[in-house]
């Protein structure tokens, strides 16, 4: 399956200040492709679109078109789990791997911040506590 996403690609490209060469760059494709893609001159196909969602460190839906949305519904009459997407009136089912690889790249993800944070918090907690022994 693939999709035109060119308005989701322009609008992520400008919220962070990019250039086409540099977003085409940051996605790891030519910037010919990635011009083509902006444009809706070219569809992306589906799995590059959760590539790209990854290398962007945005959610799959927000690089979705508007009407298509992802749902998490276990597939019980098929003995599966997992989630897939609405297109139209079509559901599209893929399976726990996909959406479980998604999860865990995000919790790697926050758990990888929150430790920069935790450290820069412990960081200032020891300045403040060395400011404070000075001046008394």
């Amino acid at each position: 399956m693939k999709l035109s996403i060119g308005h989701k690609l322009l609008s992520l490209r400008e919220d962070r200040q990019l250039t086409q060469v540099e977003m085409a760059d940051l996605l790891q494709i030519p910037d010919a492709t990635y011009a083509r893609y902006e444009r809706n001159h070219t569809q992306v196909p589906y799995d590059k679109i959760v590539k790209f969602a990854d290398l962007l460190k945005v959610p799959v839906q927000e690089l979705l078109p508007d009407t298509m949305s992802i749902n998490s519904q276990n597939h019980h009459h098929s003995g599966q789990g997992g989630g897939g997407f609405i297109f139209g009136n079509q559901n599209f089912y893929f399976g726990d791997n996909v959406i479980q690889e998604q999860l865990n790249k995000q919790n790697q993800e926050l758990a990888k911040e929150n430790k920069e944070l935790r450290d820069k918090l412990e960081s200032l907690e020891s300045k403040i506590e060395e400011l404070l022994k000075k001046m008394s």
